[in-house]
């Protein structure tokens, strides 16, 4: 992924950031370079502004139960040990 700061915080680092999916670490060292990075701080605003808008938009559809089959297939991956391949 291409660096967006001096700090190499990749993209993929700034979603995982926002999602609260990084380690405390990497949190803690991505939260560092959006002090610095003018630029980081303003994608990742715009990052939390966009998932917002989609939890709103879709907020009754991400309340609806899992379809059967779909609830087969996750049950029968996490059986075997694999991701739904």
């Amino acid at each position: 992924m291409a660096a967006i700061s001096r700090l190499y915080i990749s993209s993929d680092d700034l979603h995982a950031f926002v999602d609260e999916m990084l380690p405390p670490r990497a949190a803690t060292r991505v939260a560092s370079a959006l002090e610095q990075d003018e630029a980081a701080h303003a994608r990742v605003a715009a990052y939390i502004w966009q998932n917002d808008g989609l939890k709103q938009l879709y907020s009754e559809i991400l309340e609806e139960p899992l379809p059967r089959p779909i609830v087969e297939m996750l049950t029968a991956a996490r059986r075997n040990g694999t991701r739904g391949r």
